[in-house]
């Protein structure tokens, strides 16, 4: 378990957001974001493992992304426990738009900028996709209104993105500090602030 987990965990009322498990081995250097895209061999292992560990948090709601890697472990929690996961699309990863499942090198070669997302967040998109601001918005939407659905805690399978982007408003750290507070594959992370 992370830090910030053994730290707050004895909290009933928190809210622990949790990365996904390692994805495929051949989307190693690709622009997967909002994809739906597969685990691997050891993503499943962990999943289980995290699984088991979760489950005893007795969480009173499980949420997951709506996509597949994160959808695996919040089902894998909620089959140790007599609740049903729940899906809200708000905390799905950020959508790259026409660079989704590009290598990040074919991007660079397009000549994209990659840094406007975090440099520019409320105007720049990647094409077709969403600014770092939208994403910002439909998280903070979710985590405000996430108190009015439970009194107790709650596990929510998310993304690198979501979850440093709730970290960085609740922090208020700048956009750009954002991508340093990205958890690893699995980590986990306990809120318990407000956003007024």
């Amino acid at each position: 378990m992370s830090p910030d987990l053994e730290a707050k965990s004895d909290s009933s009322n928190d809210l622990i957001m949790v990365r996904h498990t390692a994805v495929a081995d051949d989307l190693k250097g690709v622009c997967y974001g909002a994809s739906d895209v597969a685990l691997s061999a050891a993503g499943q292992r962990h999943a289980e493992t995290l699984a088991v560990k979760l489950a005893a948090l007795q969480p009173a709601l499980v949420i997951h992304s709506g996509l597949s890697r994160a959808r695996i472990l919040a089902e894998a929690i909620t089959a140790r426990l007599d609740i049903e996961a729940t899906v809200d699309p708000r905390i799905a990863e950020f959508d790259f738009g026409a660079w989704e499942l590009c290598t990040w090198d074919e991007i660079f070669r397009q000549g994209a900028d990659i840094a406007r997302i975090i440099h520019e967040p409320a105007t720049f998109a990647p094409p077709g996709g969403e600014t770092l601001h939208a994403m910002r918005d439909r998280v903070v939407s979710w985590h405000r209104e996430l108190k009015s659905k439970t009194s107790g805690r709650c596990l929510a399978i998310s993304h690198g993105g979501p979850i440093s982007t709730l970290r960085g408003v609740l922090q208020g750290a700048p956009e750009t500090n954002w991508p340093q507070l990205i958890p690893a594959y699995g980590e986990q992370v306990v809120f318990d602030g407000k956003i007024e």
